[in-house]
């Protein structure tokens, strides 16, 4: 198959040759590799240089000074033309190099993304721990005193957290299936058409295509709705990115309380709740125009149970029975619960206040996580749901040992491999925390704080317990002990299997000796 820069080489040679100076063509004389990794690094290089323009805007309509963003525009931009200039990929891209491609790409981005950072006074461990905080979607903060950084510093802070969601979506349609770890087979069986392991199909691009497309639609929504509370468009567009990618950052120190935003608190409710919902099941109501579609998918109908079960007993335990102020009850009780279990990290009140029980049950919620398939963090509810079939048919054959018991999900049977998967996943979440926790109390951090620290950061979700809570930071936090949270955020982001994966001595012998073929 001709690609289009052999078609648009061949073009530029015919028009040449008719001027006569076919033997000067400069193009013909660039011989492109095969190289599927720098090609994607190049693509995912260029992407960033173009995403950096939209601060640059802000700075120069605040009039802030614009040299932190010049570097790293021209610096990406260079680097992505070289690699698409130098490689092209291969016809079919393998799993090895898709897995390289999204668990150290998101090392090299999170690198990139730091610069900015870097060019307005922030420590090197600082910038790099709240670039990755924001292309995870973490939320997790080691800023202090926001209102001492530029807007347009804020504004990419927020902005990240957006491409993130984006980059999120395209790792759950396209490579966790390859691991069995992802939310296809959870999102209510498979995607409609075929889906090649070896290769991405031109089905899944397409897949992917209206994904993103609802994706944006959703912010767009969201953005026009926030512009109606009267926040204005730079608010409205830093909450719509940490909303929808359900990220949790905010320019003010008090987040979302800051506003005090009856109408507002509501919207921000309902598009947590649609980012921390699968995109495959947004996809399914928008292809049949079905709302009841999301009422047919059991893993949507248990995430609004655990939220209306929780935020009822954070209504009753937090408030008790004044009922002076009913409405202002429910929706705090809500957009806290909603806001944790989607792995958002929005505060309306700072609830590191409330009881122990409640601290418990919080943290509980942020382990839970969200839907399968969706921008949220967690282990999802389609994993417990899995999980606890897997337990029950555990007891099940010990009684009946000749029995066959199949784990369903939506009346479809799972295969065992995909029962296996979801079980790995659950058990490594449990090690990572133990594990990180541990790092933490031998650096001196409390107990509860290490432990709360390590879970909110596997689960994406940002706010911690104690000084870490809603209205602290991690900024008082040691080095090593930001550094052990920077790599728990991307652990958490990738779903453990794929760092496994990458990890593994067998995965490198393969990639390297593909790459040396050709």
């Amino acid at each position: 198959m001709i690609d289009r820069w052999t078609k648009f080489r061949r073009g530029v040679r015919s028009y040449l040759k008719l001027r006569g100076i076919d033997r000067y063509l400069i193009l013909e004389r660039v011989s492109r590799k095969e190289n599927s990794i720098a090609h994607l690094m190049g693509l995912l290089t260029f992407y960033l240089s173009l995403s950096m323009l939209l601060p640059l805007f802000v700075a120069i309509w605040y009039q802030e000074d614009v040299r932190p963003w010049i570097f790293p525009i021209l610096l990406t931009l260079i680097i992505g033309t070289c690699l698409l200039i130098r490689y092209r990929p291969h016809e079919r891209i393998r799993p090895t190099e898709a897995m390289f491609v999204i668990g150290c790409g998101w090392l090299y981005v999170m690198a990139i993304g730091a610069i900015p950072y870097l060019g307005y006074g922030m420590g090197m461990i600082d910038a790099l721990f709240e670039s990755m905080s924001g292309f995870t979607t973490t939320g997790s903060s080691i800023i202090i005193d926001l209102n001492a950084w530029p807007l347009s510093l804020l504004f990419w802070r927020s902005f990240t957290q957006w491409l993130g969601g984006a980059g999120i979506i395209l790792i759950f349609v396209s490579i966790f299936p390859m691991l069995g770890v992802g939310g296809r087979n959870l999102a209510r069986g498979e995607l409609s058409g075929g889906f090649e392991v070896h290769n991405f199909t031109l089905r899944i691009k397409d897949e992917i295509k209206k994904f993103h497309v609802i994706f944006m639609a959703l912010s767009a929504i969201l953005v026009l709705l926030l512009l109606l509370t009267g926040i204005g468009l730079y608010d409205s567009l830093v909450v719509m990115f940490s909303t929808i990618s359900t990220g949790g950052f905010s320019p003010h120190p008090e987040s979302i309380a800051h506003y005090n935003n009856a109408i507002l608190e509501w919207i921000v409710i309902i598009f947590m709740i649609l980012g921390s919902t699968s995109f495959y099941l947004h996809y399914q109501v928008v292809k049949k125009r079905q709302i009841r579609q999301y009422l047919a998918n059991s893993e949507f109908v248990y995430y609004l149970a655990i939220i209306l079960a929780a935020s009822t007993i954070v209504l009753l335990s937090v408030f008790n029975t004044d009922l002076s102020n009913l409405e202002s009850n429910i929706r705090t009780s809500m957009f806290q619960v909603v806001s944790l279990m989607s792995s958002t990290g929005f505060a309306s009140v700072d609830f590191s206040l409330w009881n122990d029980a409640m601290a418990f049950l919080l943290l509980a919620l942020i382990i839970v996580g969200g839907c399968s398939g969706s921008t949220a963090g967690g282990l999802k509810i389609g994993r417990f749901k899995i999980t606890l079939g897997f337990i029950h048919s555990c007891l099940y054959k010990a009684v009946h040992p000749r029995a066959i018991f199949m784990i369903k999900l939506d009346g479809r049977p799972l295969k065992e491999d995909t029962v296996t998967s979801m079980v790995a996943v659950l058990i490594c979440y449990v090690a990572t925390a133990l594990i990180g926790a541990a790092f933490l109390i031998l650096l001196g951090i409390e107990p509860d704080v290490s432990l709360s620290a390590v879970i909110t950061t596997l689960s994406n979700c940002g706010p911690a317990l104690g000084a870490l809570g809603p209205m602290g930071t991690f900024g008082g936090l040691p080095d090593a002990a930001k550094i052990i949270l920077t790599l728990t955020m991307w652990i958490g982001r990738l779903e453990f299997i794929s760092v496994l994966v990458i990890l593994t001595p067998v995965f490198w012998k393969d990639l390297f000796r593909y790459q040396e073929k050709n």
